[in-house]
């Protein structure tokens, strides 16, 4: 039997429908593609250094020149940016708004090789990349014309991914979308209404029942939502409440890159290597206070294709129970913790 089930965090709708099918077999995909550590085409890869904008900051040897081979982790503006740096400045055109695409768009090139997946780093150069995200975030948090700074990784073509080298997204804008802020509201109310976070009584609530966790440890706890929109869809959620990736501490870091790195590889295991995107969703970068949000990563892999029903109605249907999702995840005994 199908039902409607509720998202507590965003607010928002999916049909749960197990019976047309989802065994973890039927979205097998591909084996791994087989990429060369090193690319000749490849203008991430080291020694093509001219071939991107200059570095905005590298992880390198001090006796290293920038934009040259040598570093570990390296940071430039995208060449084809989503958005620039003009004015922000509002202007009407046949009657409908229009204001200049304010803000950036920077690649957080992850290593020098080109065939080495974020999950297939080890702990030493996770660290390096998990900083560079928290700091390039905490820099472009101090512009005051920035107002949301959005990080993700596509992995794989059906995850929007244009180029083969692994590496992480960040993209700081002048607007908060119409999505995000009616998500604040939810969240505001909730704790008006209730007197609680709605974070906190979805962790308290999945902690409780235990069937759709993953993990549970001192910083944070990884599960499977309630209402997840697609197939093994992960949450990994912060236990502290901070509102934004820039508040992750040290102490966070290593715990959370390797939360990520085990779901990743679970994924190539038992389904076969799928396309994904991780997202960070954190409260916007405005200098105003949400006390009600907390910062969190959805693991998304593409296992699917949203058709028409969804572009129609917003409503995903999600053929995998996320009950049963967990049981996949905690199958192997990957995860050190207890589930519950």
């Amino acid at each position: 039997m199908s039902e409607y089930r509720y998202n507590l965090i965003t607010n928002r709708w999916i049909i749960l429908a197990a019976g047309r099918g989802g065994r973890p077999f039927d979205f097998a995909r591909r084996p791994k593609p087989s990429l060369p550590d090193y690319d000749e085409d490849c203008p991430f890869c080291p020694g093509h250094e001219q071939k991107t904008p200059p570095e905005a900051f590298a992880v390198r040897p001090a006796d290293t020149k920038a934009d040259s081979p040598g570093w570990s982790v390296r940071v430039v503006a995208n060449k084809y940016p989503a958005l620039s740096i003009p004015p922000d400045t509002p202007s009407a055109i046949g009657g409908l708004e229009s204001r200049p695409g304010h803000g950036l768009h920077e690649v957080i090139i992850e290593s020098p090789r080109h065939n080495c997946s974020f999950n297939e780093h080890e702990t030493q150069q996770a660290l390096l990349i998990g900083r560079t995200l928290r700091d390039r975030y905490r820099i472009h948090q101090q512009n005051p014309h920035l107002r949301l700074i959005s990080i993700f990784y596509n992995h794989g073509s059906a995850a929007g991914a244009s180029l083969a080298h692994p590496h992480f997204q960040l993209i700081a804008q002048s607007m908060i979308p119409p999505r995000l802020t009616a998500q604040l509201e939810h969240h505001r109310r909730y704790y008006h209404q209730h007197g609680r976070r709605p974070f906190e009584a979805l962790i308290e609530a999945e902690l409780a029942d235990g069937s759709r966790v993953i993990a549970s440890q001192d910083h944070f706890v990884v599960l499977c939502p309630f209402a997840s929109e697609v197939p093994f869809e992960v949450y990994l959620l912060p236990r502290q409440n901070q509102n934004h990736f820039g508040m992750i501490t040290d102490e966070m870091l290593d715990p959370f890159l390797r939360l990520l790195r085990q779901i990743i590889n679970r994924w190539n295991e038992g389904l076969n290597h799928p396309d994904y995107n991780l997202v960070f969703h954190s409260a916007p970068a405005d200098g105003k206070d949400y006390p009600q949000f907390r910062w969190y990563v959805q693991l998304y892999p593409r296992l699917n294709t949203p058709g028409g029903f969804e572009l129609a109605t917003d409503i995903y249907i999600n053929t995998v129970s996320p009950e049963s999702a967990a049981l996949f995840y905690r199958s192997e005994n990957k995860f050190p913790s207890s589930p519950c």
